[in-house]
């Protein structure tokens, strides 16, 4: 890139913040580190909108639309020995939180930008296009969320356990937190210098409700 086109680059991306945060303002949306978020019933939107320079020149506009229920993150919270620690901080931790379960992709875009005259309908067009998804409700339960996670190509496997026991589905939940710790699949997380993994913890977790039940 010419230093021009980091300057307008850099400019671009300014002015995109600056729309991002008083379009989230005000159409009911907050605002943490750059990520647009609103709850609607049990599940948290997340709306992720920034730009990138184009090979041969010029800029895209690309966006992340993506969700999660809420209870997804209590349930790896409880799982994971952080509930203290997640009691104590707010309610954006959902959203910027390095430990909370991930979300899903509903839709993702890249569309080249004629020019910064066009920032500001293409920005609102993609609220439009994340407040069609949240109005659809695809997920009035836990259930649905995860026949959604177990349809995707690469399934989230945490996930799936995590809705599993929210589900109170602990048999099933056992079957496939033992089936990946045997493949040594980790869960993506762990804790106590890497020693403690959060599939392990899960293990743990699901077995004492388990035993609860006998």
């Amino acid at each position: 890139m010419t230093r021009e086109e980091q300057r307008l680059l850099r400019e671009t991306e300014k002015r995109l913040r600056k729309t991002c945060k008083e379009l989230g303002r005000r159409r009911g949306w907050k605002t943490i580190a750059g990520t647009q978020y609103q709850v609607r019933g049990e599940i948290l939107y997340e709306l992720m909108v920034f730009l990138r320079d184009r090979a041969g020149g010029g800029m895209d506009l690309m966006s992340w639309c993506s969700c999660k229920p809420l209870a997804l993150d209590d349930i790896f919270w409880k799982v994971f020995h952080m509930e203290e620690i997640a009691a104590s901080q707010p309610f954006s931790f959902h959203v910027r939180g390095a430990f909370t379960a991930r979300s899903l992709a509903l839709d993702k875009r890249r569309e080249p930008l004629p020019g910064p005259e066009a920032l500001e309908e293409m920005t609102e067009a993609l609220f439009d296009r994340a407040e069609a998804l949240a109005a659809e409700n695809p997920f009035p339960d836990l259930a649905a969320f995860r026949a959604r996670l177990e349809a995707e190509k690469r399934p989230q496997v945490l996930g799936i356990i995590l809705c599993l026991l929210g589900e109170g589905n602990y048999s099933r939940a056992m079957e496939l937190i033992e089936e990946n710790l045997a493949r040594g699949e980790r869960g993506g997380f762990s804790r106590e210098g890497g020693r403690r993994s959060v599939l392990e913890d899960a293990r743990d977790y699901c077995a004492a409700r388990l035993a609860e039940t006998v």
